[in-house]
């Protein structure tokens, strides 16, 4: 499933939204998405603009045979936001010249709940651990200009558990940069996905941004 979705993104790369008002005064700072049937949540920097949902329904139409696809069990809500109004399909995993945040909540299938490791979290979209990386070469993919920047697993109320991590790849010709989070709950039946990503020197650009969008994704369980 994991070299499926890295097939699909090679080829694609050629609830409700709340506004919360965090200053005292003006425009929003920040929109808040939330999930609330699953009690997950993260804020964006009001500038960014939600993609459209068709977008969103077509990006992961072309992922269904991968683990955060169809093949992993229902996506039963998701949003992605960027900075630019109409994000290219292929930026929404990666090779965007602007900041792409794409969050989901799956409800697990019982195959991917049974390989749900913290290894496996790390490699749901690129190969990032050094035996997946491996794997990837043997099979003949080019991924080139890997480096790990963080790597954190994280542990939440009510058994939500998962990883953080920051790390780069080579993609379209030019350094591109992933923070993604993965979580699950206690009884492992739900797979919560945050990913902001963009090219290296926008990733930096914009790091304060990022970091507060990624300190904010919240799952309290369902």
């Amino acid at each position: 499933m994991k070299r499926q979705l890295r097939r699909s993104a090679a080829a694609i790369l050629g609830a409700g939204t709340v506004l919360a008002v965090l200053a005292g005064c003006g425009a929003p700072t920040y929109t808040y998405a939330a999930d609330t049937s699953d009690h997950a949540y993260f804020k964006v920097p009001s500038s960014w603009r939600q993609v459209n949902p068709q977008t969103v329904s077509e990006f992961q139409s072309v992922l269904k045979n991968s683990a955060i696809g169809a093949a992993g069990g229902s996506v039963v809500w998701s949003r992605a936001y960027s900075e630019n109004a109409n994000p290219a399909l292929a930026a929404l995993l990666s090779g965007s010249g602007s900041p792409i945040v794409y969050a989901s909540v799956q409800s697990l299938s019982d195959s991917l709940r049974a390989q749900l490791s913290f290894n496996y979290m790390r490699d749901l979209l690129f190969p990032v651990t050094s035996q997946a990386r491996q794997a990837a070469s043997a099979a003949g993919e080019q991924l080139t200009g890997f480096n790990l920047v963080t790597s954190s697993t994280i542990a939440g109320p009510d058994g939500i558990h998962g990883i953080n991590e920051l790390y780069e790849y080579q993609l379209g010709g030019l350094p591109d940069a992933f923070d993604q989070t993965v979580l699950t709950n206690g009884d492992t039946t739900k797979l919560y996905l945050l990913l902001v990503q963009c090219y290296q020197d926008c990733f930096a650009a914009h790091a304060e941004q990022i970091k507060a969008v990624v300190d904010s994704f919240t799952v309290k369980g369902s």
